[in-house]
């Protein structure tokens, strides 16, 4: 199984001057609309695959996933037209922390409830929606902390990894702490100790799974295809 992790295109949060100004679910930018048609317009070439690789399948990816975040289905939007799928929500490989807004004096997360069902049907009504995303919101509780964080990580490398053998290519379209916490847990390091994967916004990274737990990182965090005013490196993953 090839895996292709994929970040979302830049959001409101993303450019943000301080914590007072974060959102729980932010948008995406004008540059990330744009950010996310150079990333459809580079699976659809199949430009994340060898030429051989592309000539023999002649198809980008098998099923595309993303999470339940706007930033993360308005990123897909493009790339499922691009690549004739129909992205499907995986509600696990959310951003770390769920959705929350600060307090007035950033002490506390408080957790809202994200977006509804029927919200998603409107607005995306050709994703494929998961039964446990209900009428009352998909987050809707408390901010996640690091236990559970590190428990639904472990949960989504379980279900890839029973996937391994399968000849399929998955596509994730997932957020920056997500994606580096994943990497960490996957190759057991410690992101509680500092250490981290940086992602640029619509950066992809190429990891195949086989048989026996063998695991290949083919390629991280390429972002080539965007042009130059479009590649913006993050200081930090920004959540």
């Amino acid at each position: 199984m090839e895996l292709f992790l994929i970040r979302h295109a830049e959001s409101r949060n993303n450019i943000r001057k301080s914590d007072q100004e974060r959102v729980s679910d932010p948008e995406l930018t004008d540059n990330g609309r744009l950010q996310s048609i150079h990333l459809a317009e580079f699976l659809q070439k199949g430009l994340h695959l060898s030429r051989a690789e592309y000539e023999k399948h002649k198809k980008p990816l098998d099923q595309i996933y993303c999470s339940a975040m706007k930033r993360s289905l308005d990123t897909v939007n493009p790339v499922g037209v691009a690549i004739g799928l129909n992205p499907e929500v995986w509600l696990d490989i959310h951003e770390v922390g769920g959705i929350y807004e600060f307090n007035s004096d950033l002490t506390k997360k408080i957790g809202r409830s994200g977006l509804n069902r029927k919200q998603i049907q409107h607005f995306f009504p050709e994703y494929i929606l998961p039964e446990a995303l209900k009428d009352e919101g998909w987050w809707n509780k408390d901010a996640e902390i690091l236990p559970e964080l590190s428990e639904r990580v472990e949960r989504v490398i379980k279900t890839l990894k029973d996937r391994a053998e399968e000849n399929i290519r998955i596509g994730l379209v997932a957020h920056g702490g997500f994606i580096s916490s994943f990497l960490c847990t996957l190759f057991h390091l410690k992101p509680a100790e500092g250490t981290a994967f940086q992602s640029y916004n619509c950066s992809t990274s190429r990891i195949t799974f086989e048989k026996d737990e063998k695991i290949t990182i083919q390629y991280l965090n390429f972002f080539d295809f965007l042009p130059e005013n479009l590649r913006v490196s993050r200081p930090r993953c920004e959540i």
